[in-house]
């Protein structure tokens, strides 16, 4: 498929699926048999797609610029009404027939066969409202902050979010919310899911077995209480090993099991999903490696890869992909606009953040696709790739036409980065705040 005509199926995807939820939309109102019933400007499906179109504007700003700035614009006021009839689920929804859509356009990008999961979470400053316990956090010296905590799956190859659980920030379990995904993971094709140290646990290990998905699990490190350390370990010259563990999870605490801690490994009932009425042990095997990722700097991974199709470089090579889903979330906040929110409450802030995830995988799904090596016609020093903020807005401002007046492939193939793989640069720690109302671009 040329890249003109997959940019217009992306588009006619989303459009469709929009349709599709309007035509079943008493199931995410609050009121179905009055909600929408009556003739009004923003309709449901316009309000879907005054959401998913807006940028960081002001909220009257915005309605101005999605009406054209006609005489007859609605009001702030008359958008708030229609968007409290309308459950966050509905655009959760959206989310998730669209990238189940954007799937079968076109062939999905694998890795030996795998599509790459990388699964991670991220907070998300909301804008200050202390009446919403649930997310607000008080400080002592200071006014406090409201945060929401995105767990998500990310499809690192094809760069777009395929399930997602939003959170109150101090109601967030991130391994809770990985086994909750796991459960519900629905793809064909085979995958192999990986996670930072933080989703190391038992319980999830047997989620993933249970599943039969592939995996790939950064451990923590030998210093700390984690399985490493209750293991010794056949280290090699070099620092690094390759080997199996086996070990018989049980929530019995008897002597003969306190004695044989390198067969038995005490996990509580409360705190494991698979112990059987009768029988209080779970059997669970372990690929577990020790390798060199910098000079003298080394890295745990749990897997149930197999030794010989992917021996420890290839481990290494794999995990180090999952570095593409750090790039994303600085993208879905700062391209994609999930700081700049247009609402207090938190069930319409999550309208807006599921309208953003769904807004990043029409534009990174339309990016991703046009593959660029060279500056066409010239010798250049380096290779190229799309700048998805350029990209971003160009994808937007075709989603927001009902013409494609927009080249959006020229456009897009004009303004290239270059690929430079060795440059790095120090992470910033401090995310940035919501931005407060009275501090919009116009």
């Amino acid at each position: 498929m040329n890249d003109q005509t997959y940019v217009a199926a992306v588009k006619e995807a989303l459009q469709d699926c929009i349709a599709e939820l309007d035509s079943i939309k008493w199931l995410y109102l609050m009121n179905p048999d009055k909600d929408f019933t009556r003739d009004r400007k923003i309709t449901f499906e316009r309000f879907i797609k005054i959401c998913l179109q807006m940028d960081g504007g002001a909220l009257q700003n915005e309605l101005m610029k999605h009406f054209d700035f006609a005489e007859d614009t609605p009001t702030k006021s008359a958008f708030c009404q229609q968007r409290a009839k309308v459950s966050p689920e509905a655009l959760k929804f959206l989310f998730c027939i669209f990238t189940e859509m954007l799937m079968g356009i076109d062939a999905p990008k694998a890795y030996r066969g795998y599509r790459l999961l990388a699964c991670d979470g991220s907070d998300i400053n909301i804008p200050y409202n202390p009446e919403d316990t649930e997310s607000y956090h008080q400080n002592a010296d200071k006014r406090g902050y409201n945060q929401l905590h995105l767990n998500a799956f990310f499809d690192i190859l094809n760069g777009i979010y395929i399930d997602c659980v939003l959170e109150p920030d101090r109601k967030s379990h991130e391994r809770q919310a990985f086994n909750t995904m796991i459960d519900r993971l629905s793809i064909d094709t085979p995958v192999i899911i990986m996670a930072d140290r933080g989703y190391e646990s038992y319980n999830l290990f047997a989620h993933l077995l249970k599943s039969g998905q592939k995996f790939v699990i950064r451990l923590k490190d030998d210093d700390s209480n984690g399985i490493i350390s209750t293991y010794e370990f056949p280290y090699d010259e070099n620092g690094e090993f390759d080997c199996d563990i086996e070990t018989t999870l049980t929530w019995k605490q008897t002597n003969y099991v306190k004695e044989n801690r390198q067969t038995y490994t005490f996990v509580s009932r409360s705190k494991f999903d698979f112990y059987e009425k009768d029988n209080p042990f779970f059997p669970l095997k372990l690929r577990i490696l020790c390798i060199e990722v910098a000079p003298e700097q080394f890295e745990y991974l749990a897997t149930n890869l197999d030794h010989d199709e992917f021996p420890p470089d290839v481990i290494k090579e794999l995990y180090h992909y999952r570095w593409g889903q750090e790039n994303s979330f600085r993208d879905l906040k700062y391209t994609i606009d999930l700081v700049h929110f247009h609402c207090k409450k938190r069930e319409y802030v999550e309208q807006e953040a599921w309208a953003r995830l769904i807004v990043y995988n029409f534009c990174e799904a339309i990016a991703r696709h046009m593959a660029v090596t060279k500056q066409s016609g010239k010798n250049t020093k380096h290779d190229y790739k799309i700048n998805f903020a350029t990209a971003a807005c160009i994808c937007k401002a075709y989603l927001k036409r009902n013409d494609d007046e927009i080249n959006v492939c020229r456009l897009i193939g004009r303004f290239l980065i270059p690929i430079r793989p060795n440059r790095s640069a120090p992470r910033k720690i401090k995310p940035q705040s919501a931005k407060s109302f009275l501090y919009r671009a116009a």
